[in-house]
C-alpha cells in the first residue's frame, strides 16, 4: 500500500481516537516517524478534532456542575476514586464515553467530507465529458452536423455487377462548398492497392484523389468539392492512384438524381 492510500484508509483517525490495538498503535507511530506525510496528517487530524471539540462542547447544567464539584471536594473515603485522575470512576466513564462519541462523530464527519470530495470530483469529470460531447456535436466537421447542414444532399454509390454488395455515399453541399465520402461498405483493400474517387463530369471521370479507410471511428472523409459533378465512382488502383480509372476494378458508382 502506498503512503497516500495508507493515509486515506482511516487508520490514522482510529489511532487519534484510540481505537487501535497496542501493536497497531506502534505501527502507526513507526510510519509517522518514517514518513513526514503521515506525521503531518496525524497532526492535522488532532488539530481538527480539538477544534471540533471546542466548537461543539456544551456547558453542564448547574445541578450537574454542583454534583461534580461536591464529588471532587468529598473525602476520599466517601466515594471510590479513579487513582490516576482523582475523579470518581463514574465520572471517568462518563467523560470517556462523551469523548468516544465526539471522536466517532468527528470521524464520521471526516469520512463524509472525503466522500463528498470524491463525488464532486466525479461530477466535475462527468460535466467535462458532457461539455466535450456538446462541443463535438457543434463541430461543423462532425458527421451529425454534416448530415443536418442546410443544402446537404446524399448520393448513393451502388456496387457494380462484379461487386454487388458494396456501397458508399457522397454528401454533396453546394451551399457550404464541401463534399464528404462515407465508404461504409468498402472492405480493406489488398496489399499494394488503394481506393481512388472519381467525379463524373459529362460522363467523363475526373480524379478526386486516393483515400484510405478511416481507422479512428470517423466514417466520413472530406473530399474535393466539384460543383459540376454529375456523379461519382470509386475504383481500386495501385497505391498512389492512376491517371485514368481502371474500369475492370470499379467498385461502386452513382449519379445525382
Amino acid at each position: 500500500m502506498d503512503i497516500q492510500s495508507y493515509i486515506s484508509s482511516g487508520v490514522l483517525e482510529l489511532y487519534v481516537i484510540g481505537q487501535l490495538s497496542p501493536r497497531e498503535m506502534r505501527a502507526v507511530e513507526k510510519m509517522a516517524a518514517q514518513h513526514p506525510a503521515v506525521k503531518k496528517e496525524l497532526t492535522a487530524i488532532e488539530q481538527a478534532l480539538e477544534a471540533y471539540s471546542l466548537k461543539n462542547q456544551t456547558a453542564p447544567k448547574a445541578a450537574t456542575f454542583d454534583k461534580i464539584k461536591s464529588e471532587i471536594q468529598a473525602p476520599a473515603n466517601n466515594s471510590v476514586k479513579n487513582k490516576r485522575s482523582g475523579l470518581p470512576i463514574w465520572l471517568g466513564f462518563l467523560l470517556g464515553a462523551l469523548g468516544l462519541m465526539l471522536a466517532i462523530a468527528f470521524f464520521n464527519a471526516r469520512q463524509q467530507q472525503k466522500n463528498l470530495q470524491v463525488e464532486n470530483e466525479e461530477l466535475n469529470i462527468a460535466l467535462q465529458q458532457c461539455e466535450t460531447l456538446n462541443q463535438d456535436q457543434l463541430d461543423p466537421d462532425r458527421p451529425m452536423a454534416i448530415f443536418r447542414a442546410d443544402g446537404n444532399s446524399s448520393i448513393l454509390l451502388a456496387g457494380t455487377e462484379a461487386n454487388p454488395d458494396l456501397q458508399a455515399v457522397v454528401y454533396f453541399n453546394p451551399l457550404s462548398q464541401k463534399s464528404y465520402l462515407d465508404p461504409f461498405q468498402l472492405p480493406t483493400p489488398i496489399s499494394g492497392k488503394q481506393y481512388q474517387l472519381w467525379a463524373l463530369i459529362n460522363s467523363q471521370p475526373t480524379d478526386m484523389g486516393v483515400f484510405d479507410l478511416p481507422t479512428d471511428g470517423q466514417s466520413l472523409i472530406e473530399v474535393p468539392h466539384i460543383a459540376e459533378a454529375e456523379g461519382f465512382a470509386i475504383t481500386l488502383e495501385p497505391e498512389g492512384g492512376s491517371a485514368a480509372p481502371t474500369l475492370s476494378d470499379m467498385q461502386v458508382i452513382g449519379n445525382r438524381s
